[in-house]
């Protein structure tokens, strides 16, 4: 029995016997055609797979606002020293976490929104290595350092007890933000006596009152981070008030001061956001403490300050990027009634259009407004300070924008279409000081609707 190929064979051959020459060249003109069209089919098909997958990609870089690197690994080494070399783990240019997933995925129910106005802001950029920072007074040695896996300067906090209390912070309103970056070099899982580092809110009239004293007089609030007395580490909360019975202490363990040293010479970022009585802390992604009534109504505070308790050799946290500002982002009545919202909660990388996650809370507030709004446009604009070239810096606000813009498309879903971008670099300055602070506030987002 003859197979269907033998037979279709035989039909052709057939066809070519009984038809005329001419319309045998007609019909291997056409076979040709129909096979260039079939090839020209299959390039456009595999073109097309490969503009797929570029455009997947492209999405999946947008919160860095450059296309993603390959991963490249390091050998993780430890040397505790006072030149402030410290451990490294594995580093991703990708930005990703160690699940995996992308930096904005994971902060997700990341609700932060910093304040308004930036008030202060310290990155030791002003100071010279080695020295205590010029704007803090301490009653404990402390020396600016930089890290060998962090961009940015850090104070080094080393043995002993005492208090570092930044004197620019002088503002304390119902509503405030406070940030800071904190890296710790030690043996979790060794044995110690004592190594804390805290944040106290005081209502002492005097910052440089009981500078060896960790607690915040009458009334007042601390947030610490404990590295273990016996193996392992936590965080903890204390309200202090003048009515004892009124005092509240919460503790809890978390991952990154798991016996395993997971944290130790990773970057970690501290999120304060007090609103009248009211206190939420966050450790990178996560709330950690959500206290309603962390301050009595009757509370005034009136000063912060950082204190530490280290009583082993070669044990040491690193503090740095420091960020307070105050007042509580309108966002929807500034964009909306007045038709431009000026945000600091969306930062980036030095450098670089790379937008941070802990800008998530912010973006996120941002997104909803135009969600809502949906017959409003907005110009998106992006400056920088005047560090650096000029020429870079107009292009790094460009970038900038643009990574707000894709962002606001990809994770949010907003319509492209009414969003539009610019970068001013560092023309339109608003504070023309060269202090931390002046070029912290120059380092801004603003969105204009139009």
């Amino acid at each position: 029995m003859k197979t269907t190929k033998q037979i279709i064979g035989i039909a052709v051959l057939f066809i070519l016997m009984i038809i005329p020459q001419h319309v045998e060249a007609q019909f291997w003109k056409k076979v040709a055609k129909t096979a260039e069209k079939a090839a020209e089919k299959t390039i456009l098909k595999k073109t097309e797979e490969k503009v797929s997958k570029k455009t997947g990609k492209t999405i999946d870089d947008t919160v860095d606002g450059k296309p993603k690197s390959k991963k490249k690994k390091k050998s993780k080494k430890t040397k505790k020293s006072n030149d402030a070399v410290i451990s490294s783990d594995t580093v991703n240019e990708t930005e990703e976490l160690e699940n995996g997933k992308p930096a904005f995925a994971a902060y997700s129910k990341f609700d932060f929104v910093a304040g308004e106005n930036i008030l202060a802001y310290e990155d030791f950029s002003q100071d010279e290595i080695g020295d205590l920072p010029a704007r803090w007074n301490s009653s404990n040695s402390a020396e600016v350092v930089t890290l060998n896996n962090t961009e940015g300067r850090f104070i080094q906090i080393g043995t002993g007890k005492g208090s570092y209390v930044p004197e620019f912070i002088e503002e304390f309103p119902d509503n405030f933000t406070l940030e800071y970056d904190v890296v710790f070099d030690f043996d979790v899982a060794q044995y110690t006596y004592q190594r804390d580092l805290m944040v106290v809110f005081s209502d002492l009239k005097n910052p440089g009152y009981s500078l060896q004293d960790g607690t915040p007089g009458d009334n007042g609030f601390s947030f610490a981070i404990r590295g273990g007395i016996s193996g392992g580490g936590g965080i903890d909360i204390y309200k202090y008030n003048k009515d004892r019975n009124l005092d509240l202490r919460s503790k809890k363990g978390i991952e990154l001061f798991d016996k395993d040293n997971r944290g130790r010479g990773e970057k970690i970022h501290v999120s304060i956001w007090k609103q009248k009585q009211r206190m939420r802390i966050y450790i990178n992604e996560q709330k950690v403490f959500d206290i309603p009534r962390a301050f009595e109504k009757n509370t005034i505070v009136k000063n912060l300050k950082f204190f530490s308790e280290i009583s082993e050799e070669n044990t040491f946290y690193y503090l740095g990027n420091i960020r307070y500002a105050v007042g509580k982002p309108d966002m929807r009545n500034k964009l909306i009634t007045e038709g431009k919202l000026v945000t600091y909660g969306i930062t980036f990388d030095t450098g670089k259009a790379s937008m941070k996650s802990e800008s998530y809370g912010t973006i996120k507030k941002i997104a909803g407004v135009l969600t809502e709004n949906p017959s409003v446009n907005v110009l998106i604009t992006g400056h920088t300070d005047k560090d650096g070239d000029d020429a870079f810096n107009q292009k790094l606000s460009e970038e900038r924008a643009v990574s707000v813009k894709k962002t606001l498309v990809s994770e949010f879903g907003i319509d492209s279409s009414r969003l539009k971008t610019e970068g001013k670099g560092e023309s339109d300055p608003v504070d023309n000081g060269d202090a931390p602070e002046a070029k912290a506030k120059n380092r801004r987002v603003e969105f204009k609707k139009i």
